[in-house]
């Protein structure tokens, strides 16, 4: 008897459960994309990010030319002592100037970020979107497959930051 009375309490637990999970299903959870680099770089603060990159690029690579120069020399005949300092030297710079421009970036870039994700999060409750994916991202990833035409919200969040 405390055996069929088991099973019974196991059996309505088990139903409730999927008429539960069931009812949740009803509403299918609405996915959309933006690109969201696009709309980081489109902000004030996204295009002095992007500034600070050009000019990063232009100095690490000034070093990074004398550092190639430096490493082919002592591939083909060495380096004198006065020239291994100098790389030492050159090393040193080179990577103190990247994680300088690489702080200064991240905090001129965080403004445009703070922004974009925050009108896109509007524009998805608005819209009644569940799930908001960056479109490179899901591109690069090969995660999605297959995307309906007009799932983008990058025009509607890029007017909401306007």
């Amino acid at each position: 008897m405390k055996r069929l009375t088991l099973l019974l309490v196991a059996a309505v637990a088990v139903a409730l459960m999927l008429g539960a999970n069931l009812g949740a299903q009803d509403a299918p959870a609405r996915i959309a994309f933006v690109d969201s680099q696009a709309l980081i770089a489109s902000h004030p603060a996204g295009e002095a990010a992007n500034e600070l990159r050009a000019l990063a690029a232009e100095e690490i690579g000034g070093l990074r030319e004398q550092l190639d120069g430096l490493q082919a020399k002592a591939r083909a005949e060495g380096l004198s002592n006065e020239e291994a300092e100098m790389f030492n030297v050159l090393v040193a710079t080179y990577e103190s100037v990247q994680a300088r421009y690489a702080a200064d970036i991240a905090a001129a870039a965080q403004p445009a970020i703070d922004a974009v994700n925050e009108a896109i999060r509007a524009v998805a409750e608005q819209n009644g979107i569940a799930v908001v994916m960056d479109i490179g991202t899901a591109a690069e990833s090969g995660m999605v497959v297959y995307a309906a035409d007009g799932l983008d919200l990058t025009e509607a969040v890029a007017e909401r930051l306007r």
